[in-house]
């Protein structure tokens, strides 16, 4: 990589003066750390990059195996506006080696950011053997955690369950023992398969809003399966190495989550014809993308790679690998660069030229710090912004003025702080550094009002997972008797087939504000889902020590929560930003497992995974996580545990909810003991 020229060094570091105390209470990860990992860390770094790449080797067995590492949330993000930890490292447990560290290199990562979709974390090199368990240590000394209170982001304290500030912990889990990671002798890596990790955010967390600030108590959960329990798409980021247009196909050196100077492998990602590549401002659709990515630089050019994954036969009988589809790729100087910094969030207000932005977070490359913003910043535009939007081609010219209130957006720029502590960000692009702004699909929630040709109104609830109260729409309308209000919020359809639907009936939208000054409409669609087609998640807690009677049935065909069970203290279905009490339905819902889906090869694509046991305690050892992706075998385990007896404390199921049928379709649940 090259470094910055001393000009962008000495620019950069006048508009940005951050206090020293506060930058350093947030170091990446602190220097005593880097310190003692560094080696473990380069050397990792090494091998994934030997094996990843497919290098010759003298030897038919290589004697190592690729697990494609993902990271993702089990739930949503609930009450959190942030959760950025670091996560230390991954050991693996093998029956023939013991354990392994596939991953070493500490990584920050804002589990908020992956409720809508996965990581690729590492493409671990491991040896060949089949790996029982894994053991995953977060660190919890620099968090940045923040909860919703009243609209607006409160830093949290952090404890764990005996009061004391949190530092390290490490969460172990068994993988089902029916599909376990076996990695076969192969040559080079045709020997790869996913290895899914996934945080549970609402298992994992006990928040006490009446203190304040807020108090949040962690037992770390977490579930690991060979394959993902659904099907988001997963980001690959990192530093190109070369690209080939004539197969559609471009490689990078994995670089996740913040990382700016980290090697964790080699992957290849392929296109198609509707992929979508935005790069240097430009939007292209389909090979035409991978020209300009042919031109560019390699290892200073950065990529962030939007992907479904495609497991594949080898010709080695039982052996399978896998492919990265892309479905759009941002590239370039408006992901970002090393003249400019970051900063990724919410316009709630604009302003002439100067945006409002709530929930921020400060991605300051030179220090290679991320720092979430408590209050409100402020990201200045102009006519040298260049404006992008993210993996659509539709939405036409875009410039400075396309940029309204109510889209999420991350702003490429130089900032600074000013007296009040208020977070300036110049995305104007007026000096020598190019100033940019990508617009970033935004869902929305209300009630609908009334439908018609190509277009809806709602009673707007929440945009994200903001309420609707804390938007200002003033510029937003043609004039200002057009600006939009929550009441009445209209939405331009287009040709999308809407959800059979009555006025009242609640919708979540995915798509894009209109651009400043020209609604109505305010919002231009590319989804509109009805409750049974959003994604769901279902969390019950016990008070006191739990329940070992959690269940009024619990078969291999499924289970309802006993809401009548004397240590129920509250159960919810949250769908989008909607929150649904679950004492207010007619009757406990039903819950039954999804079915797994394998791919038009035959091979596993998806498959639940059901999870048991106890939240991670730090200095304590606490029994292991089971997980499973059979249902029968996860109630064989409940009925075991509860029978100990040992006690539930919470219950987090992730899939969809069907309010015809009051039935909840599972593609995970969490079991909290």
């Amino acid at each position: 990589m090259r470094a910055k020229s001393r000009k962008s060094l000495s620019y950069a570091a006048s508009k940005a003066r951050v206090p020293t105390h506060k930058l350093e209470s947030v170091v990446y990860s602190s220097i005593k750390n880097r310190a003692r990992k560094r080696l473990a860390a380069l050397l990792c770094a090494c091998t994934f990059g030997v094996v990843a790449a497919g290098c010759h080797n003298n030897n038919i067995d290589s004697g190592f195996g690729v697990a494609w590492t993902t990271l993702s949330l089990t739930d949503d993000a609930g009450q959190f506006s942030s959760y950025i930890v670091t996560v230390d490292s991954v050991v693996l447990v093998g029956k023939l080696n013991g354990s392994v560290t596939a991953v070493a290199v500490p990584e920050t990562v804002d589990f908020t950011k992956l409720q809508n979709l996965s990581e690729l974390w590492a493409t671990a090199s491991v040896p060949v053997d089949t790996y029982t368990s894994a053991m995953i240590t977060l660190d919890y000394t620099n968090s940045q955690i923040n909860v919703m209170v009243n609209g607006a982001p409160v830093k949290a304290t952090i404890v764990d369950p005996s009061n004391n500030p949190l530092t390290t912990v490490a969460v172990n889990v068994n993988l089902d023992p029916n599909n376990e990671l076996t990695l076969q002798p192969t040559f080079a890596t045709s020997n790869a398969l996913r290895l899914a990790f996934n945080f549970d955010l609402s298992a994992s967390n006990t928040i006490d809003a009446t203190v304040n600030p807020p108090k949040v108590t962690v037992k770390p959960f977490m579930s690991v399966s060979t394959t993902e329990p659904d099907n988001k798409l997963i980001r690959v980021r990192g530093a190109l190495v070369n690209s080939n247009v004539n197969i559609g196909t471009y490689t990078v050196v994995v670089r996740p989550f913040f990382d700016e100077v980290n090697s964790l492998g080699t992957t290849t990602l392929f296109g198609d014809a509707h992929t979508v590549y935005t790069f240097g401002g430009t939007t292209y659709v389909g090979s035409s993308g991978l020209v300009p990515i042919s031109q560019a630089s390699a290892g200073s050019t950065v990529a962030a790679a939007f992907t479904t994954f495609e497991p594949t036969t080898t010709p080695a009988p039982g052996i399978s690998a896998g492919i990265f589809h892309s479905v759009y790729v941002v590239e370039g100087g408006t992901l970002e660069d090393f003249f400019t910094e970051g900063l990724e969030g919410d316009v709630i207000a604009r302003s002439g030229n100067v945006l409002t932005v709530r929930g921020a977070t400060l991605f300051n490359n030179d220090a290679q710090l991320v720092l979430y913003q408590n209050l409100d910043s402020q990201v200045l535009l102009g006519p040298g912004t260049l404006v992008t939007a993210d993996g659509v081609s539709t939405l036409g010219p875009l410039n400075f003025n396309s940029i309204s209130v109510g889209q999420h957006i991350t702003a490429r720029g130089l900032f600074s702080i000013n007296s009040a502590g208020v977070t300036i960000f110049d995305a104007t692009g007026s000096s020598a550094d190019t100033g940019s702004v990508r617009i970033q699909s935004t869902e929305i929630f209300g009630n609908l009002i009334s439908s018609g040709a190509g277009s809806l109104s709602l009673n707007l609830q929440t945009i994200g997972n903001w309420p609707a109260s804390i938007y200002n729409f003033a510029g937003n309308g043609m004039s200002a008797a057009q600006d939009p209000t929550a009441a009445n919020y209209a939405v331009n359809t287009g040709t999308l087939t809407l959800p059979a639907n009555v006025a009242g009936n609640p919708l979540w939208i995915e798509g894009f504000t209109s651009p400043f000054g020209t609604a109505p409409p305010a919002f231009i669609a590319q989804a509109v889902n009805a409750e049974v087609n959003e994604p769901a998640s279902l969390v019950v807690s016990w008070s006191g020590t739990g329940t070992t009677a959690p269940f009024s049935t619990l078969t291999s065909g499924g289970l309802t929560i006993d809401l009548g069970n004397a240590a129920f203290a509250s159960g919810q279905l949250r769908i989008g930003a909607n929150g649904i009490d679950l004492k207010t339905l007619s009757a406990s819902p039903t819950i039954v497992p999804a079915a797994a889906q394998a791919a038009a090869n035959g091979l596993p694509l998806f498959n639940p995974v059901f999870s048991v046991g106890p939240g991670a305690i730090p200095g304590s050892a606490t029994p292991a996580i089971e997980s499973f992706n059979g249902f029968g075998a996860f109630v064989t385990q409940l009925n075991t545990t509860f029978a100990t007896p040992t006690p539930a404390t919470r219950f987090v199921a992730r899939g969809f909810y069907n309010p015809t049928a009051n039935s909840f379709t599972a593609s995970s649940i969490d079991v909290v003991l």
